[in-house]
């Protein structure tokens, strides 16, 4: 008994300092600022981790011929990856990081429910409807005031960014019974790489040799809160349920909130919060319900 509470509360540190990782990349963005263009901050940080992951890869011979009948999906799974770097890099750095953070998250999470619908079979429960209207609730709150208040580009870049996420998020479903987490996240950043590489010589950004600068400190950084941020989600999943996961991951969403507020000073106006608040009970709702129903079906068996 000691030892499975000593994995459970293993598994909550991981997957909480999981969600750090994940809601510091408004952070790295903001210190990267314009020393960097948004498809080379791109293209490099793929660089940086397709390198690093690929001996991890061949040491554990995860990199396998891609079958025939996944070929169709990978290229969907690839194709919304590919967009899902620059947009918010864009948005992190022309609005506050709170607004981004929530214009990002909840069209992502509306994304994951229309691709579940349409593509992946899943059922239209009342419990997803619910989660549904209060993301959908939560959106028009945060995006009518970021409208109002940031440029329109940055707006649009926060919300293409999360329906890229959620694009592939959702079709990784399509393949991860054939391929492991890690080499999908491989395969994602080697086309980060080469898709937003091609696109920053093509609009000629400038392309900065790598230095002893501090930017490039602000460039590791990143790579490393983007490499163990995903790590230690995984490693943490296997020591607690998939719900309690989901529900401990929404402290991204804070984590970016308190980031922030405490680093640049940025504030939050009492629609952010509500769309925020409303955004977090949307993401929690199906979590909750798995967990009320997990233990109803714990306490039939004992």
């Amino acid at each position: 008994m000691k030892k499975l509470l000593s994995q459970h509360r293993k598994g909550l540190v991981l997957i909480l300092i999981s969600a750090l990782m994940f809601g510091s990349y408004g952070v790295w963005s903001k210190l990267i600022g314009d020393s960097f263009g948004d498809f080379y901050q791109g293209w490099t940080r793929g660089l940086i981790l397709t390198v690093v992951l690929l001996p991890i890869l061949l040491y554990k011979k995860e990199v396998v011929p891609i079958k025939r009948e996944d070929r169709k999906w990978l290229v969907v799974f690839l194709l919304f990856t590919s967009m899902t770097q620059a947009p918010i890099f864009y948005a992190f750095n022309h609005m506050d990081i709170g607004s981004a953070t929530l214009l990002f998250f909840v069209t992502m999470l509306l994304t994951m429910y229309a691709v579940g619908f349409l593509f992946l079979n899943e059922r239209v429960t009342r419990v997803k409807t619910i989660s549904f209207v209060l993301a959908s609730l939560g959106l028009y709150f945060v995006f009518s005031f970021s409208w109002a208040t940031f440029a329109l580009l940055a707006t649009l870049m926060a919300i293409l960014n999360g329906v890229a996420s959620g694009g592939e998020v959702s079709f990784s479903k399509k393949l991860s019974g054939n391929y492991t987490p890690l080499y999908l996240s491989w395969l994602s950043w080697l086309t980060i790489l080469v898709v937003n590489g091609i696109i920053s010589v093509a609009i000629e950004e400038v392309q900065v040799l790598p230095s002893f600068d501090v930017v490039w400190l602000y460039q590791i950084g990143y790579s490393v809160a983007s490499l163990f941020g995903f790590w230690f989600i995984i490693a943490g999943l296997k020591y607690v349920e998939a719900s309690i996961g989901g529900l401990l991951g929404l402290l991204e969403i804070v984590f970016s909130i308190i980031f922030g507020i405490l680093i640049f000073g940025e504030g939050l106006s009492s629609r952010v919060v509500l769309g925020g608040l409303l955004i977090i009970a949307a993401a929690s709702l199906p979590h909750i319900k798995e967990l009320i129903y997990r233990n109803k079906a714990t306490q039939i068996v004992s």
